[in-house]
């Protein structure tokens, strides 16, 4: 089985670029991944309740907004996040890894921002960076609405250079124009992949 991380930061597009492998492939989408591990991981929340406080619930719970406004007000503490949820996202990884394993993929993609920043990339056969003109992106966060502007600023400051990632990526795609032209670049890729 080829093992493929790709990678992207905020607006690239990367996980319409995963989405690509969909008919091929087991996907493992990181963020949706970590967010459903941690609403059922009560020891888990309370680590992060006693780091960050109060502050990041709604009654009881974790509230997700408020976790990631208050882990994407700086680098510390996205590090501490990372610190805390990586680990427990590289466990479900290799997991699922034996999941796809057990149902023959050829393909097992992890779509996954922070891959570089979680020091992940070693576990890769190839790692796809997708990358936009940071105004592209900017605009494409917008119209997700599920970010208001100084928040997507704010994580767009926060991520590593795509000039760093593509350092330590086997394939770039540029992802400034239309979807066609992304499908396109995956079927160049694909091909040397097979």
């Amino acid at each position: 089985m080829i093992k493929i991380g790709i990678t992207g930061n905020l607006g690239s597009g990367k996980t319409t670029f995963s989405d690509f492998f969909k008919e091929k492939s087991f996907i493992f989408n990181a963020d949706k991944e970590a967010k459903k591990h941690l609403k059922n991981h009560s020891v888990l929340q309370k680590k992060l309740i006693n780091i960050f406080g109060k502050k990041i619930q709604t009654g009881t719970k974790i509230d997700f907004q408020k976790l990631a406004s208050v882990a994407f007000e700086n680098e510390k503490n996205q590090k501490i996040l990372n610190g805390i949820i990586w680990p427990e996202v590289s466990v479900l990884i290799k997991l699922s890894l034996e999941k796809a394993n057990n149902e023959n993929y050829k393909y097992f993609i992890v779509d996954a921002a922070l891959l570089f920043e979680a020091n992940f990339q070693h576990f890769f056969d190839y790692i796809i960076l997708v990358t936009a003109n940071k105004d592209i992106r900017l605009r494409r966060a917008i119209e997700r609405k599920s970010l208001d502007l100084s928040q997507i600023k704010k994580r767009m400051s926060l991520q590593m250079s795509d000039k760093m990632k593509e350092k330590h990526s086997d394939f770039i795609v540029n992802n400034d124009s239309k979807i066609e032209d992304l499908e396109k670049e995956f079927n160049k890729i694909f091909k040397k992949l097979t």
